[in-house]
């Protein structure tokens, strides 16, 4: 599935796959107060019986960055955004089948000098990833997004977050533009779990 922030009809187009998969792009809108939202389509445009809430950070911005332009401008020029250390913007995606994902979370703020603070609760070892950069005309990992692999439980539940990197000027804040998620077969094409090992530091994990 993929996550825009923003609002209807003002997402990538069903044929952009950013740093991920092409298909159909959910617009989400800031829930102020929090809140849940459900109808959400898979990347077919099929519906499907996830829904996302939100807490944290809920504040929206729009900002034309003049690098980033087309499908790439329209999923990272509008964003979620925290000014508080102590406050992330956070995601919970509720009703997903138990197995292993690939989530890329998008946060480059416009200002490739202030960088966003990613995390999924569910990877192992619970990584935690500095996301920004300059714009170089395509997205690059840890310029643009973050990859995480996440493992979901039976609950269903994969939680996400982007906030101030510590230290830094929470000032200038932090963002989170939007995600893709991609269940992934631990045993084909290749990838183990000594992989997810291996990418998140954790040994040993169940």
């Amino acid at each position: 599935m993929n996550f825009d922030f923003g609002a209807p009809g003002d997402g990538p187009s069903a044929t952009y796959g950013a740093a991920g998969q092409v298909g159909h792009w959910n617009s989400l809108l800031a829930a102020h107060g929090g809140g849940s939202t459900s109808g959400l389509l898979d990347i077919y445009g099929a519906a499907t019986s996830v829904s996302i809430s939100q807490i944290g950070g809920l504040a929206m911005l729009d900002v034309n960055d003049p690098a980033v332009t087309g499908d790439d401008a329209l999923l990272l020029d509008d964003f979620l955004v925290t000014y508080n250390p102590g406050l992330e913007s956070c995601l919970y995606v509720n009703g997903l089948q138990a197995g292993t994902y690939e989530v890329l979370v998008y946060a480059r703020m416009p200002d490739p000098a202030v960088l966003s603070y990613t995390s999924v609760d569910q990877e192992p070892g619970f990584p935690h990833w500095s996301v920004g950069g300059v714009w170089t005309g395509q997205h690059a990992e840890l310029v643009s997004y973050s990859r995480h692999f996440a493992v979901v439980a039976p609950s269903g539940d994969l939680d996400l977050h982007s906030g101030i990197v510590p230290g830094a000027d929470p000032l200038l804040g932090a963002a989170l533009s939007g995600l893709q998620i991609r269940r992934i077969d631990l045993f084909s094409d290749g990838f183990e779990l000594g992989d997810l090992e291996a990418w998140s530091g954790c040994t040993g994990c169940d």
